[in-house]
């Protein structure tokens, strides 16, 4: 970064009062992303949820939480965040894998209350803040740090610890290889169905698994239960072997797929999983899809 850069970034950090006036521009006129994607600020945003509710989240200054605070749930992973709304309010034990600060925790409580909701996520520096934003509403969500397998004890996570904020670690370790930042660390490691014991539950119909790469070993660590009960998975592919690994798993067991370019409404039904058109699939029961209508 330039020193004329670093000066205009200094500048721009030390001014006051940039909540309330971005809150004051947000509600008089649209602000295209070219611009608000660069008027980051600090401080603890409302998230809104239509039709009714609201979740607060704490803005670091970060991406995730500069597009909800400009555009709310239409300002990141849209047609995932409306799909995942849909269906938290016809679930009773949801789980976000790989939550990071727990949005799509947030969410599924805030429109399911009565749901039992867990969010697991390995990285402790983002775990604080994540158990910092479900701090500050009502209601409990289990806040579990771990990463999620096919094993209980412990395992090496691929982190890139000069990042205060990341939002792409891995067990794999062939994930990210090419930095020069990448770091093992060992983190607990549970199984979706060590999570399920220490929330009380034997069932779970609805998942959000983000794992970079790892989903088939997550799938495996509770493939009994997927065959019992076939619950919904929001599930990130992002590339054509992941995807094999996740069809040898579950195929023959009457899913639907659908590939979410985070455009496209409805997303698009396909045949098989492939690398995701943007990163999410959905995977649910024929059932299902009617019923939130695609």
């Amino acid at each position: 970064m330039s020193v004329l850069r670093k000066g205009a970034k200094r500048l721009y950090d030390a001014l006051p009062f940039k909540q309330p006036l971005f809150t004051l521009v947000r509600t008089l006129v649209p602000v295209p992303e070219r611009i608000h994607k660069h008027l980051h600020f600090k401080g603890v945003i409302t998230v809104p949820i239509t039709p009714g509710g609201s979740f607060k989240m704490v803005h670091h200054g970060y991406v995730i939480e500069n597009e909800l605070f400009w555009r709310g749930l239409e300002g990141w992973e849209k047609v995932s965040a409306r799909l995942w709304v849909l269906l938290c309010r016809r679930s009773h034990t949801i789980l976000d894998i790989g939550a990071n600060t727990g949005v799509y925790a947030l969410i599924a409580k805030t429109v399911q209350p009565e749901a039992t909701v867990a969010a697991v996520e390995p990285v402790q520096r983002v775990f604080s803040k994540m158990q910092a934003n479900f701090a500050l509403n009502p209601g409990s969500i289990h806040a579990v740090h771990a990463a999620v397998s096919d094993s209980t004890g412990t395992a090496t996570l691929y982190d890139l610890p000069e990042s205060e904020h990341v939002l792409s670690v891995s067990l794999e370790s062939e994930w990210n290889k090419a930095s020069t930042q990448l770091r093992p660390v060992e983190v607990p490691c549970v199984t979706v169905m060590d999570l399920l014991a220490r929330i009380g539950s034997a069932e779970v119909d609805l998942l959000k698994i983000d794992v970079e790469t790892h989903e088939a070993a997550v799938l495996r660590g509770f493939i009994d239960l997927i065959r019992k009960d076939r619950p919904t998975m929001l599930i990130e592919i992002l590339n054509d072997t992941v995807a094999q690994q996740v069809m040898d798993l579950i195929g023959g067991l009457d899913y639907l797929y659908f590939n979410i370019d985070e455009v496209t409404w409805p997303p698009r039904q396909v045949p098989e999983l492939s690398r995701s058109a943007h990163f999410n699939f959905l995977i649910c029961r024929p059932e299902i899809a009617t019923s939130i209508g695609l």
